[in-house]
């Protein structure tokens, strides 16, 4: 069996992992983009796309499934595997890649009807269901990540290959903990995003972020909570309904459509009533409503999570100078980004120009990924014959490698487009 890491090999973004058998038959687990500065980076070496069997998706998220559409215009026709969940949130953020791309004249490489052919390929799997296609067998099961998330297990060349996707083994208010119960895996392909760093215990920073919220609001200020829009955005919700504020709380953006999509799909949730009473107790509004919201206290839940895009930036164009409110960031902030000028620099880009920002500034570790702790864990308690750790930074990587190696594992971290082989 050959394993090609034509994606997410010492980096964090476009995961896409070939499978080769001995008889040539070809798999993808998963097939995503990288954003970054100097604009989209797609996976690297991956051609004859139209010989591929079939695409294992294990999550919603572009750097896990933007690069399908670009892939289908190319002669992609496979069956792709994916959760109902995660079909209908790929629609969603593939849609508004295309409509982002379209107002900033990318050329992406592909149109409307591509999306639209790559989803008819889409074949729903439900959570510990089995299948089989191209005579391998294969299951899902959940990641806890964000809803809709697998991990996902395969039969090939009599090997038990379990690949992570992004995964989360920790439950939180919107998700139940990604699965552990895996047994005689041959071959561990695992994410390790925070490799080389443990989170802090998630009731203690959810009550560090209720104060923060209190405080503010306690100074006369308003609240901006920049959230990525499927899953974060759902847990703030659920968060801040734990009490009356006695202000209003706005959710705006994708956020609300992707709250409004996964309630059509509540059984990827944990608690889904909650959920719908959180929702029930915001305000939903429309973009010429902003600047009148920020005119009385108020608390805004909105994307993008990085301040890439998306409303939060109008809010914060005309909250910047308020130094009584505060902008509450509730993940990992990517070098480059607005999100990370503002936490280094306390400035961001709003139309092209530099604004500063005099607002308070708090980050919060409310991460979706396992801890170097927690990957640890499960590595030992599933005990792979063959560990093959990617989907992380150089140093996660390798924080990753030295551990496993120190323990006996037959440990591999693969560069982009390396090929490992296994016997």
């Amino acid at each position: 069996m050959k394993i090609i890491m034509h994606g997410a090999a010492r980096e964090v973004g476009r995961s896409c992992i070939e499978l080769q058998s001995k008889q040539g038959s070809r798999f993808l687990l998963d097939c995503g983009l990288k954003l970054t500065e100097l604009g989209t980076e797609y996976p690297v070496g991956l051609d004859q796309v139209s010989s591929l069997r079939a695409v294992f998706l294990s999550h919603a998220h572009l750097d896990h499934t933007g690069a399908l559409p670009l892939f289908d215009h190319q002669g992609m026709r496979c069956p792709i595997i994916a959760t109902p969940t995660t079909k209908a949130l790929t629609r969603l953020l593939l849609e508004d890649a295309l409509k982002i791309g379209r107002l900033q004249h990318a050329q992406l490489g592909y149109e409307q009807l591509d999306i639209d052919k790559a989803l008819a390929c889409m074949s729903n799997v439900q959570f510990n269901e089995s299948g089989t296609i191209d005579g391998v067998p294969y299951q899902y099961f959940d990641a806890g990540h964000i809803p809709g998330s697998s991990s996902i297990v395969l039969a090939l060349e009599k090997k038990r290959l379990l690949y992570t996707g992004d995964y989360n083994p920790q439950e939180t208010l919107l998700m139940h903990g990604g699965s552990q119960d895996f047994d005689d895996v041959d071959i561990m392909i695992t994410e390790s995003t925070y490799g080389d760093r443990n989170h802090l215990p998630r009731a203690a920073t959810e009550r560090r972020f209720l104060q923060r919220v209190e405080d503010t609001l306690a100074l006369g200020g308003k609240v901006l909570v920049p959230s990525f829009a499927v899953g974060r955005a759902q847990e703030m919700l659920l968060l801040l309904a734990r009490k009356d504020w006695g202000v209003p709380i706005y959710i705006d953006g994708m956020a609300l459509e992707a709250t409004q999509l996964l309630l059509e799909h509540s059984d990827s949730l944990k608690e889904a009533d909650k959920l719908r009473e959180a929702l029930r107790k915001v305000h939903q509004i429309r973009r010429g409503e902003r600047r009148k919201i920020l005119s009385k206290q108020s608390i805004v839940i909105t994307t993008s999570g990085m301040l890439t895009g998306g409303p939060i930036l109008e809010y914060i164009k005309h909250a910047h100078s308020d130094v009584n409110s505060a902008i509450l960031l509730t993940g990992y902030q990517a070098e480059h980004t607005n999100g990370r000028l503002l936490i280094d620099k306390h400035h961001v880009y709003i139309d092209g120009w530099k604004t500063a920002v005099k607002c308070a500034i708090e980050q919060f570790d409310f991460s979706a990924h396992a801890g170097a702790g927690e990957l640890k864990s499960v590595i030992r308690k599933i005990s792979p014959h063959t560990l093959v750790v990617q989907h992380g930074d150089p140093a996660a990587v390798e924080h990753m490698r030295l551990w496993a190696a120190a323990l006996g594992f037959d440990v591999r971290t693969p560069s982009l487009n390396e090929v490992v082989l296994i016997d």
